[in-house]
């Protein structure tokens, strides 16, 4: 008899569960996309049943999660299980809130027994810090050398399918961060939350249009003891995601300095003016 300790795995809400099945529920999963004009390309690429990990970039708020979650509902009438971070657990209320909508701790013996059950597992390898990303670093990976992902897919046998998110690092400008808040909810600086404005500078996301684009599926055939093997998925889920972000980063620098030249433009007229 084995004496590992069976993962923590909460289960969704059973009633939202109901309701997203429900002719109101669906009205509900079109208000949220069509908030955002959000459309899933690609979704032939993500399997109807069995396991697989879906691997993407993550946004401020993770909105994005919600939205995602959504457009997989309708378009592939697969409901997702998210990994969260594990700080925010601890926070009364928001641990609430994430397991209503199926998210779990971001805990590698919990994604893989999901993938195993034949669940649909989604992971944002970046974290909170692909989330919290400034301005300035819109569209770009936050991933360092994270490879956990890579290893819990070999070993639960379950393809990764990446998910370029493309519109969501749009939807808020973060000009800074502060440093007391965060440190004190979650206990570091990597916590540290953002000083953010979306729609007419208030907390409200910007309506801005997101197009989820589902990319051919990465085989993870090899050993999860092999540091090769586990790289070289992690490579080829980070290139193929950054790789469909490029265009996102050229439109978002190209509307900065549009901005940009906008105020300076605004600024002059009024200086003639006086």
């Amino acid at each position: 008899m084995s004496n590992t300790p069976e993962p923590f795995i909460p289960q969704p809400s059973e009633r939202l569960r109901a309701f997203l099945a429900t002719r109101p529920g669906h009205a509900s999963l079109s208000l949220i996309t069509g908030y955002f004009h959000a459309t899933l390309i690609g979704g032939e690429h993500i399997p109807r049943e069995g396991g697989a990990l879906i691997v993407g970039n993550h946004a401020l708020f993770a909105l994005d999660s919600a939205v995602l979650g959504a457009l997989l509902v309708r378009d592939v009438g697969r409901s997702p299980r998210f990994l969260a971070d594990r700080k925010l657990w601890a926070v009364p209320g928001l641990r609430q809130v994430i397991k209503a909508i199926g998210g779990l701790p971001g805990e590698p013996s919990a994604a893989r027994e999901l993938l195993e059950r034949g669940e649909l597992v989604v992971v944002y390898p970046g974290g909170i810090d692909d989330s919290l990303k400034s301005r300035a670093e819109r569209y770009q990976l936050k991933w360092s050398t994270r490879a956990g992902f890579a290893r819990v897919a070999i070993q639960a046998g379950a393809p990764i399918i990446p998910v370029a998110a493309l519109g969501i690092d749009d939807m808020y400008s973060v000009v800074a961060r502060e440093h007391i808040v965060g440190r004190r909810l979650f206990g570091g600086p990597r916590y540290d939350l953002p000083i953010a404005f979306g729609a007419l500078g208030t907390l409200l996301p910007r309506r801005v249009k997101q197009t989820y684009v589902a990319l051919p599926p990465i085989s993870t055939q090899g050993a999860s003891e092999s540091a090769s093997d586990i790289e070289r998925i992690r490579l080829a889920t980070y290139t193929a995601i950054d790789s469909g972000l490029a265009r996102a980063r050229i439109g978002s620098r190209l509307r900065g300095q549009a901005q940009a030249t906008a105020g300076g433009r605004q600024t002059g007229e009024n200086a003639t003016r006086l």
